[in-house]
């Protein structure tokens, strides 16, 4: 696979999960270091905006639909979009395409009322991550990857303000009445 914006293809988990020996995560372009954090994160997006933000970030869903497919075997086929917020700014806007193969994962989701986003965790499994594309667009970073295991497949497509990590995202108003960020670089360290 070859993929635009970095040098050839990273292995599946980019190695730091799975192999204490090696790790990979090499990205050509203009990206900056904790550009370069978000765009190679495997799961962890969440928790490493508000790391950096030293805030919570919470998952604000805007379309959850179900899907009618004619993909054999697929069982239930999901069509998502959320928004990743921290205090009342939109971090990242994530589109995913959720497929589920296994009857068992569908009684979970339709039944028990296990959320889509919950299932690997709920499920106790680790999927495959595969980054596809990375990109930097006029206003965004954006970065397409795949989470797959056996009985579930998810493409995820996510865009992030290219500001993000600037002291102009932090100052910008907010979405929604809230407090305005603090840019972390202008924290002293011993007070974070």
């Amino acid at each position: 696979m070859t993929t635009a914006g970095h040098r050839g293809p990273l292995p599946p988990h980019l190695g730091d999960i799975m192999s204490s020996r090696e790790t990979t995560a090499v990205l050509d372009g203009d990206f900056s270091p904790l550009e370069r954090i978000v765009l190679t994160a495997n799961g962890n997006v969440q928790r490493i905006l508000s790391s950096y933000f030293n805030a919570k970030v919470t998952v604000d869903i805007v379309r959850n639909v179900l899907v009618e497919s004619s993909d054999h075997p697929v069982l239930l086929k999901f069509d998502r979009e959320v928004n990743l917020v921290c205090m009342g700014k939109t971090c990242c806007n994530a589109k995913s395409t959720i497929q589920i193969t296994k009857p068992e994962y569908v009684k979970l989701i339709v039944v028990d009322k296990v959320g889509i986003g919950q299932l690997f965790r709920f499920l106790n499994i680790l999927p495959e991550f595969q980054l596809l594309k990375v990109a930097r667009k006029t206003h965004t970073l954006f970065r397409e990857y795949s989470l797959e295991t056996d009985g579930i497949r998810c493409i995820i497509a996510e865009e992030f303000p290219n500001n993000l990590f600037h002291e102009q995202f932090s100052a910008a108003p907010a979405d929604q009445a809230a407090p305005s960020l603090v840019a972390v670089n202008s924290i002293s360290p011993h007070a974070i």
